[in-house]
């Protein structure tokens, strides 16, 4: 075969020469070290599990083979089978259960950045990279907000690679005279009424008492987020109240301030809120397999949009990229449903806009049209009863006729035929006669081509014959 503007060789992939760097021993110290290897082989070996798989962004899958040949030869007398998970379903961060149940595995270990959302099928065991960091620098940076930080309140969050700063800290918050702790050091240098540090995102068990600190957060305290600009901090920050954020960069030892909810975003986001009002048929794109309650939203939004006279889709493409949603062409909005790290998307750069569940949920629920949120919501499961979130839908409150801030049309009218009483010897008004008409976009009927003709019912009936078998490199008619 020959390489055309196409296509490449068959033999581009097989001869193709990894670029390494010198970085990499680092990063593998960093991601593996004695306390990993200590930690994953006593959670085996306690719970006895015998199929373990092990995911990997892709970052660390340069890496995977050395963790992997490590476990297998520690747990070789517990008879214990690896495999790796090199390519996720939808996101790196989400434990990807349906991987896994291909091999049968019985538990996941998961590196790397992690969303924490609750598996529903494997136990779980996450290991963060320890990511080194220079604390003179750090505290020399942050003495600069030591005028803005006092008399108030400041959190300080720490990234999945700081997380290690946190497991030094004192149990129970229980403070010593004396201690060299991080929360002596920044007290000292910050001088605040009051300080919290907390791990982003918390552990399974402190997850509810950081939904409750979220939610009781005073809007006057300062956060700063030690970690880089990434999805993390764009999710904690958008959740979170606060008078004023920070980016403690620990790789680069630089400190800026940042505010995520500009007037640009805002203005955007409601944009893409009125896209979803005037919209006609949605997408539900299921980016979940494992997050509990993603059917219940699933189930609540086409309520939600049955009661609007919206038609609903529900698509799985696994992880989505603007060439994959460019095939539904008669969609005119789509919604993500997602985990919390993973349902934020710049919609630029796709042919329709992509909302949230939190921004579906403002456009289809009339409970939110007079009300302004206190805070953006990315956790889906927050917007289901019992939610903090939670508003009641009521369809009986959906407005018959309202009118499209974009078009500047009216959505959801029909045409209706005015009545003239015989009896009535005044002049009547002439209605309106014009058609309306529906921009539903391009349905699956009116395509030219809607793949292969079936044929159906115009060739007979084939004889049941003995199929090939064996593996793709080499089948047999035996």
């Amino acid at each position: 075969m020959t390489a055309s503007a196409f296509s490449s060789l068959d033999t581009a992939a097989l001869e193709r020469q990894a670029e390494l760097t010198a970085e990499l021993p680092v990063i593998f110290e960093q991601i593996w070290n004695e306390t990993h290897k200590k930690v994953s082989s006593n959670w085996i070996r306690q719970n006895g599990y015998k199929r373990i798989c092990l995911q990997f962004p892709d970052d660390y899958l340069p890496h995977s083979n050395a963790i992997s040949t490590y476990l297998q030869t520690a747990l070789a007398a517990e008879e214990c089978k690896i495999f790796i998970l090199a390519d996720t379903t939808y996101g790196s961060c989400c434990v990807d259960e349906i991987a896994a149940a291909h091999v049968e595995a019985d538990s996941m270990i998961h590196f790397g950045n992690a969303c924490r959302s609750k598996a529903s099928r494997l136990p779980v065991l996450y290991l963060y990279p320890v990511l080194s960091i220079d604390l003179a620098t750090i505290l020399q940076q942050l003495a600069t907000l030591q005028p803005e930080c006092g008399e108030r309140e400041v959190c300080v969050y720490l990234d999945i690679g700081y997380q290690h700063l946190y497991e030094q800290q004192p149990a129970g918050g229980v403070l010593t005279e004396g201690e060299d702790t991080l929360y002596n050091q920044l007290r000292d240098v910050l001088q605040p009424k009051k300080l919290l540090i907390e791990p982003y995102p918390p552990p399974a068990e402190d997850f509810i008492e950081s939904k409750q600190l979220a939610e009781s957060a005073n809007a006057e305290r300062i956060c700063i987020f030690v970690g880089a600009d990434n999805q993390s901090f764009a999710n904690l920050s958008l959740t979170t109240k606060a008078f004023q954020w920070h980016i403690l960069d620990g790789a680069k030892g630089t400190l800026s301030a940042k505010n995520p909810l500009t007037a640009q975003y805002i203005r955007r986001r409601y944009y893409y809120i009125e896209k979803c009002k005037d919209a006609q048929t949605l997408g539900l794109i299921v980016a979940t397999l494992s997050a509990v309650g993603y059917l219940d939203v699933v189930t609540r939004l086409q309520e939600m949009a049955k009661s609007r006279g919206i038609k609903t889709q529900l698509i799985s493409v696994g992880r989505i990229n603007p060439a994959k949603l460019a095939n539904f062409l008669e969609i005119d909005c789509f919604v993500l449903i997602g985990c919390p790290f993973n349902n934020m998307y710049n919609s630029k750069e796709y042919y329709k806009p992509i909302v949230s569940v939190f921004e579906a949920e403002m456009a289809l629920n009339p409970a939110w049209h007079m009300k302004y949120p206190e805070a953006y919501v990315t956790d889906f499961k927050q917007l289901l009863p019992k939610g903090r979130s939670f508003l009641p839908f009521d369809a009986q409150a959906v407005q018959p006729q309202d009118m499209s801030l974009v078009s500047g049309r009216m959505r959801g009218g029909t045409g209706c035929d005015e009545t003239v009483d015989a009896s009535n010897t005044t002049v009547a008004t002439q209605a309106k006669m014009a058609l309306m008409t529906t921009d539903t976009g391009l349905t699956f009927e009116d395509r030219t081509w809607q793949g292969l003709d079936p044929a159906l019912g115009q060739t007979e009936p084939a004889k049941l014959q003995q199929g090939l078998s064996g593996i793709p490199i080499k089948y047999s008619h035996d």
